[in-house]
């Protein structure tokens, strides 16, 4: 498994042109203590339940505990608000289901989102270890349940991505039904060229002149104009 840096928390709450936006950053893990840094269920609760206004949340995890995971999962499945989940950074192991909870995901340019199987420490004789991996394998059932709803993909294609720890870009997230679109920078329209602006204008002015001069003079009018568009080209 890539060694995923730690990502630094943050948690804000705050309202912007009548979308109440909420940035996630940080694992996904219970709250045990007040000052813990971490996404949790709790706190999404309390920030999101007296809430009417459609829903942005900006998501940038590498994951954390599934069962927490979960919980938001079904927390924001079940909000009545329209809930928007925009990945800004990244979207893996259990931060993939914030954005399952979601009607829709937007991933950045750049982002990526990774699925794999559950994982769990074990110790004790080899019932103890059997136990575990019970429990593992029905997690996994449940982890695939989600996805397979979330995609529409197979759960068999869904098994084969978790087995081998599947990273996506965000065009692949969209291909496969993990988001439903890249947000891609707006495109700046090219400022005009000066020299071109000028041109035109004068090209517009000759015309309006030659309408007015006797046709003897056209030729000459025409060959100033030339002249004076070579030189603007040449910068002079």
């Amino acid at each position: 498994m890539p060694k995923v840096k730690k990502v630094p928390f943050q948690f804000t709450n705050e309202i912007q042109n009548g979308k109440h936006i909420l940035t996630l950053s940080g694992n996904v893990q219970k709250k045990y203590w007040r000052d813990d840094d971490v996404i949790n269920a709790k706190d999404i609760r309390e920030a999101l339940d007296t809430v009417t206004d459609d829903i942005v949340i900006k998501l940038n995890s590498p994951g954390g505990d599934v069962f927490e995971g979960i919980e938001i999962y079904n927390y924001l499945k079940d909000h009545p608000s329209n809930v928007t989940v925009e990945v800004t950074g990244l979207a893996a192991s259990a931060a993939t289901f914030i954005t399952a909870g979601a009607d829709e995901v937007i991933m950045n340019v750049g982002t990526s989102l990774m699925i794999h199987e559950a994982s769990a420490f074990a110790w004790g004789n080899k019932q103890d270890i059997q136990k575990t991996l019970n429990a593992l394998e029905t997690i996994d059932d449940s982890i695939l349940a989600i996805y397979s709803e979330k995609t529409g993909q197979s759960v068999d294609q869904l098994r084969e991505w978790m087995n081998e720890e599947k990273w996506f870009t965000a065009d692949e997230a969209v291909e496969f039904g993990f988001a439903n679109s890249v947000k891609r920078a707006e495109p700046q329209e090219e400022p005009q060229d000066i020299a071109s602006m000028i041109q035109d204008a004068v090209a517009v002015a000759m015309a309006m002149a030659n309408l007015s001069q006797p046709v003897t003079n056209q030729v000459e009018q025409e060959s100033k104009q030339k002249s004076l568009i070579a030189r603007l080209r040449k910068g002079e």
